[in-house]
């Protein structure tokens, strides 16, 4: 008998691009392990530890629950995923991830996920034509109607690439937390990414190598 449990909560859905190519070699098989715990090297360790963050893994697909879904959780939340999208491209496993918050089914044993804020997050994640993280309509407008601006905190709301599901309410991140003296060190690992990935998939890259160009915020020397 199933043991189902209710929780409401941030959740994130993280999706691993290439996944299936990687299936037929046992080498890449061993590297993806390894590129696995490497990802999950970057939440915080205490975090994990004391059950305040929960994840499991079904194939190509990542989800990661937040304690609940109160506003004090939501940065803090989203510190995490951030620290993922970044740590995945600095260890060369492509990721494109959603955030949204609501009700979720779950169980341990079997491991199984089921509810409407699981369900949007990885519809919007599956949607993205690149690798990037984001906020879904239900997050954004939960986060705005608590009085936050997401636009405020490394999120921006245009040029998002996104097929087959509404762009409104829907926010990026930037790839970036504040401001630098120094272009992106994201940028050579993508564009070496991108010179060993399928053809079909350079787009991918070229997108978001676009958009970080783009958003990404400089200090202003002449203050």
């Amino acid at each position: 008998m199933i043991n189902w449990s209710q929780k409401k909560a941030w959740v994130a859905v993280f999706d691993i691009l290439g996944f299936k190519s990687r299936m037929d070699d046992e080498f890449q098989r061993q590297l993806l392990m390894g590129q696995l715990n490497d990802l999950f090297e970057a939440l915080e360790p205490e975090v994990i530890r004391h059950g305040q963050l929960e994840y499991v893994i079904f194939s190509d697909t990542v989800v990661i629950f937040a304690p609940d879904s109160e506003m004090g959780s939501h940065g803090w939340f989203l510190s995490q995923c951030t620290r993922l999208i970044e740590k995945s491209i600095d260890i060369r496993l492509p990721l494109r991830g959603a955030i949204s918050v609501g009700t979720a089914s779950l169980s341990k044993c079997p491991p199984i996920v089921i509810g409407p804020c699981f369900l949007e997050a990885h519809e919007y994640c599956e949607a993205q034509d690149w690798i990037g993280l984001l906020l879904t309509p239900c997050a954004t407008l939960a986060i705005r109607e608590a009085g936050f601006d997401p636009l405020r905190h490394d999120f921006v709301s245009d040029e998002i690439p996104l097929v087959k599901v509404p762009s409104e309410n829907v926010l990026a991140y930037r790839f970036q937390n504040g401001m630098s003296n120094c272009p992106s060190p994201l940028l050579p690992i993508l564009l070496d990414m991108r010179h060993s990935a399928p053809e079909k998939d350079k787009v991918k890259y070229d997108r978001t190598v676009s958009f970080i160009e783009k958003h990404y915020r400089y200090v202003d020397r002449s203050l």
